[in-house]
């Protein structure tokens, strides 16, 4: 077996990427080239509101998890989930973003409510909780390395809907806010690499890291099924 890398295990982390490459999912490639209306957007995004309602508890779960197991992992995802669950300093909560951005586009609250996930949503989130629940450091890595390429299609996701569906920078805040923050969750997610190899080892975390890409991937499928009323999914390919 070799022995263990931290540079050479991160960078093997982020090549299973290449999985489901988020920016060549059929629903951002749909947007990108408008191909949706706003109507089909906003029903994306209803999907988007449900996976993060559903993120805030298993970050909850986590951050509760690694309270007793790791002091180390405590703090650093401590730090995330104030940023990310709550509204601090940093602005409002990213679910309270999404509401904005739904609101603002005339989606009551009580369609929020009543809404139900697409499978490939409710796909996601059962194996976002089954990441979460093999230990905190498998959450947060597996949401760390996902948050690496998300801080990168979120500035041209909030390009398109202002751009090309006429939402203002207040209605797609979350899309902005999501790229500098996210490159800074991911960079705290790698600093507790070795932490996490130590309590699972390698394997189960790179297994957490290659499913984490298979649900963003699945959300987004629930995403597509959402505004196209059709279930399908992506094969990472086509």
């Amino acid at each position: 077996m070799a022995k263990y890398d931290n540079q050479r295990f991160r960078k093997r982390l982020l090549d299973l990427y290449d999985l489901f490459p988020f920016e060549r999912h059929p629903y951002w490639q749909a947007v990108h080239r408008k191909e949706l209306s706003y109507e089909e957007v906003l029903r994306a995004e209803v999907q988007h509101y449900l996976r993060t309602k559903s993120g805030q508890r298993l970050r909850r779960y986590a951050l509760e998890s690694a309270r007793g197991s790791s002091p180390a992992i405590f703090e650093l995802l401590l730090q995330t989930y104030l940023e990310e669950c709550t509204t601090d300093a940093s602005g409002p909560s990213h679910l309270e973003l999404i509401q904005r951005l739904l609101l603002d586009g005339g989606v009551t609250k009580a369609t929020m409510a009543r809404a139900r996930n697409q499978p490939g949503n409710a796909a996601a989130i059962a194996l976002y909780r089954d990441i979460t629940y093999r230990g905190a450091a498998c959450h947060m890595l597996g949401a760390g390395v996902v948050e690496f390429f998300y801080s990168k299609l979120a500035p041209q996701v909030f390009k398109d809907y202002t751009s090309l569906y006429g939402m203002t920078a207040s209605q797609a805040a979350t899309y902005a806010l999501h790229g500098p923050m996210d490159a800074t969750h991911a960079e705290r997610a790698f600093a507790i690499l070795d932490e996490g190899v130590r309590i699972h080892g390698s394997l189960v975390i790179e297994n957490s890291v290659r499913d984490a890409f298979t649900a963003t991937s699945l959300h987004y499928d629930g995403m597509w099924q959402a505004a196209k009323r059709r279930i399908e999914y992506w094969d990472g390919r086509s």
